[in-house]
């Protein structure tokens, strides 16, 4: 059972990195094409959180939350992709609400 918590703490929190590295390609490609500049890198920064939170998760299977510096750098990892995210928002749209 142990494995197989290890396997999907991998996974999943794969597939949330490989999403944000979306949004990344997103910041880079909108950079590109209209000259603003978007921070694009700065996606990195939760990317390398969460992969780090789930690389201290693994050792802990079973568990989900507990561990306080894997919940911290999963808080600090989406409080980040928020910001991030809602700043490259408003640069696409132009500020229009």
């Amino acid at each position: 059972m142990n494995l197989v918590g290890i396997i999907l703490t991998i996974y999943i929190w794969g597939v949330v990195c490989i999403l944000l590295f979306f949004l990344f390609a997103i910041g880079r490609f909108y950079q590109q094409k209209s000259g603003r500049r978007s921070y694009y890198p700065s996606f990195f920064i939760p990317i390398a959180l969460f992969a780090l939170a789930a690389i201290r998760y693994t050792f802990l299977a079973p568990a989900i939350v507990g561990d306080v510096w894997g919940d911290v750098m999963r808080f600090l990892g989406g409080v980040l992709v928020g910001g991030f995210g809602l700043f490259l928002l408003r640069l696409m749209i132009g500020g229009r609400s």
